[in-house]
This record gives structure tokens, C-alpha cells and sequence, in this order.
């Protein structure tokens, strides 16, 4: 079988690994920071440093990336980055990586390939409609719908973080950062991250069940949204917090019961992702495989 580097860009880190054409794993993944500051984005030069140390080690005949930001596929660039990522739009992975390694390298947006990761290996490609929603430094979203990515006029479909919730971002009330900052303040504690909240959750700290609860609010607001307009079958939920399912999923499914307007509306199934931090990778792979053949 032939061997492809699989990249997946964040906001904070970039996660990588070598896996083969059905999704499979071939080398350990790692993580490597991004080393960005507010004046330059070191993300171009860390993916290709990584590419040549992988070459050295593995035989590669392409290069998967799955990135943050709106992504137009078809050059493999990035055509706008928010504010979470600054000094990332302009960047082209497909040309460096062809210039630096003779390589084809496909690039697909970060959110996209969660669900074609889920989709894909969880035997979920045969539904006309899905929603993936990724939570994690902020809340990204994608669109499949009759068997292909629904991208947009300008590749902007989907971008579900800047909907409007209360008068904020939905990602600046729903991401993971977001219910971070709200338990930092509350607890007046700093750095705490949303493994701990859940485990001070299981303690049964009534501040942290308050925070929690506030926040399931606010996602449950975008979600039904999402349901009014679009009305799918499932929606996908990934990002690490998501994986604390047997509390996230009964708390906002009843919270989106109380927010419709009536149980028609209550039809779409919430999946939760299980392919954890490799579906961006597997995702990438995915996209890259349908692109080349």
C-alpha cells in the first residue's frame, strides 16, 4: 500500500502522521506547537520542515492537509483566517509543497474533513444530509448534503462561528475557549482547561455545573439554528470536549428540545465524533484520495 503524510493545522498545535489508503495509521501521530506571534505565522515552515523529516524516514506519495480558515481546494490556499489564527490568509501549501518536494498535496478546511473522516469511517456516506460542527479554539462547520461538500460561492459555507448568538460570535460563547474563559472567571482560577472542568463537573462543584450549563445553553442557541435552516438527519460534534459524552449528550439534547419551536423541527441525531484527534488527518486523506483519482 502507498503512504501518505497527513496533516492537520489548529489554531494552537499541528498534528501529523503517516497513514495508508484505507485509513490506516502507519507511523506514531505527533503534535508539534505552532509557533506563531501576532507579527509573523510559522505554520508554512513548520508543515514543510515536518515533510522533510517524515521523507527520511517513510516513502510518501503525497500530502494530505487539513487546515483552519476558509481553504479554497483547488489552489490549496488559504483565502481568509480569522482572528484566531493571525498572518495565516495568503498561505499556499499546495504550491510549496510541489515547489519544495515534487509532491501533489491536497488541502481541504479543517471542519470539512472531520466529517469526511466520520462520514467515511463510520459508514455514514450514504446520508443526503449532515452537519459537522468542530469545537475546540473556536466552533467550525460543515455542510454535506447529497453526497458532496457544500462549499459556497467563495468557499465561506459553513463558517457557523460567526453566526450571531445574543448578539456575540457563536464561537465566542460555544468553543471550548469560550466555557475555559467563563470557569477561569468564575473560579478564579487560571489555565484551566476543559479536562479539568469536567472533572471538577463529576465532583459535583455546583460554580462549575452553572458554567456548564450556561454554555450547553449557548451551543444548544447555534445548534437550533442550524436545525431551523437545514433540518439533517445528523449532526456530527467533534473537538475534544465532545468526547465527555455520556454528560454533554443528554443535557444538550434536552436543552435543543426546550429551545424548538415544536418536536418536528427535533428529528436531526446527534453523533458524536469518534475518531478523536486523528480526524483531521484521516479527513485530509479522504479528500486527497477523491481529489487525485
Amino acid at each position: 500500500m502507498s503512504n501518505y503524510f497527513c496533516i492537520d493545522i489548529g489554531g494552537t498545535s499541528i498534528k501529523s502522521g503517516v497513514y495508508n489508503e484505507m485509513g490506516e495509521a502507519v507511523s506514531p501521530s505527533q503534535t508539534t506547537p505552532c509557533q506563531n506571534t501576532k507579527k509573523q505565522n510559522m505554520i508554512l515552515k513548520t508543515v514543510l520542515d515536518l515533510i522533510q523529516r517524515i521523507s527520511v524516514e517513510y516513502s510518501i506519495v503525497g500530502v494530505a492537509i487539513s487546515s483552519s480558515g476558509v481553504i479554497d481546494p483547488e489552489k490549496g490556499e488559504v483565502v481568509y483566517a480569522g482572528y484566531t489564527i493571525p498572518n495565516f490568509q495568503g498561505t499556499n501549501f499546495k504550491k510549496a509543497v510541489k515547489d519544495s518536494f515534487n509532491l501533489p498535496c491536497e488541502v481541504e478546511n479543517d471542519v470539512n474533513c472531520v466529517l469526511l473522516a466520520e462520514a467515511w469511517q463510520g459508514k455514514l456516506l450514504t446520508q443526503k444530509n449532515i452537519v459537522c460542527l468542530a469545537v475546540g479554539t473556536g466552533v467550525g462547520g460543515a455542510v454535506y448534503q447529497n453526497g458532496a461538500l457544500v462549499r459556497g460561492t467563495n468557499f465561506c459555507a459553513g463558517e457557523v462561528g460567526y453566526l450571531q448568538v445574543e448578539g456575540k460570535n457563536f464561537q465566542d460563547l460555544a468553543s471550548t475557549n469560550a466555557l475555559n474563559m467563563r470557569a477561569q472567571e468564575i473560579l478564579q482560577q487560571q489555565n484551566l482547561n476543559g479536562h479539568q472542568i469536567m472533572e471538577l463537573a463529576e465532583t459535583g462543584n455546583p460554580k462549575v455545573l452553572k458554567v456548564l450549563d450556561d454554555w450547553l445553553q449557548d451551543l444548544a442557541k447555534g445548534i437550533t439554528t442550524i436545525m431551523y435552516l437545514l433540518n439533517p438527519e445528523q449532526i456530527i460534534l467533534g473537538g475534544g470536549i465532545m468526547e465527555q459524552v455520556d454528560f454533554i449528550k443528554p443535557h444538550l439534547e434536552a436543552k435543543i428540545a426546550e429551545q424548538l419551536i415544536s418536536p418536528i423541527f427535533d428529528k436531526s441525531e446527534l453523533y458524536f465524533a469518534k475518531l478523536g484527534n486523528k480526524a483531521g488527518m484521516v479527513g485530509a486523506l479522504y479528500h486527497f484520495l477523491t481529489q487525485q483519482n
